[in-house]
């Protein structure tokens, strides 16, 4: 008769803590699927926004990266103040390698154009460091690195003047 009872209260045992344990596992279900719905809903949320803030603004990307940019570069170079630059990002290294200044370059790096100025800008945020910095020619290159001939006229084909004289007044003493 003890073993049946204690048999007994064994299986009551055992099917209470089957029932609590289904419970809680429906009620830790029941959340996670609350708390995965106002996730999912709140980056829904979030990215609407950006969606939004983009769609009014579509510079402000560029515009927050030139400020970040600058930001960093004028740490440890003279930047002209005075005007906004162009940004560009190089995305095949290969197709400007036969340029001088983008020899070194590689893909990701970004380019800031001063036109004012005259300066380019090679920066690679990667290693945050400048890696090319030259001068800017504006205009057909051939134009800048040739020089041009000025014509010259022949001494025949100059005319020259034949100088006279002129009398002269002399003070009289």
């Amino acid at each position: 008769m003890q073993d049946s009872k204690t048999f007994n209260n064994f299986l009551i045992y055992t099917c209470f803590y089957m029932y609590m344990y289904k419970k809680i596992a429906k009620v830790s279900f029941t959340i996670f699927i609350v708390i995965l719905i106002f996730s999912s809903l709140a980056a829904a949320a979030y990215f609407y926004k950006q969606y939004k803030e983009i769609k009014e603004n579509p510079n402000k990307i560029s515009t927050d990266e030139i400020k970040s940019l600058t930001t960093v570069i004028s740490k440890f170079m003279d930047l002209p103040v005075d005007e906004t630059p162009t940004l560009a990002t190089v995305t095949d290294k290969e197709k400007l390698k036969d340029q001088d200044f983008f020899k070194k370059s590689e893909n990701g790096d970004k380019i800031l154009i001063y036109a004012n100025a005259k300066k380019a800008i090679l920066y690679r945020p990667s290693t945050q460091k400048v890696i090319e910095f030259a001068p800017l020619l504006i205009g057909n290159s051939d134009q800048n690195t040739t020089p041009t001939e000025i014509p010259t006229k022949t001494p025949a084909e100059t005319p020259t003047e034949i100088p006279t004289k002129t009398p002269t007044e002399t003070p009289e003493n």
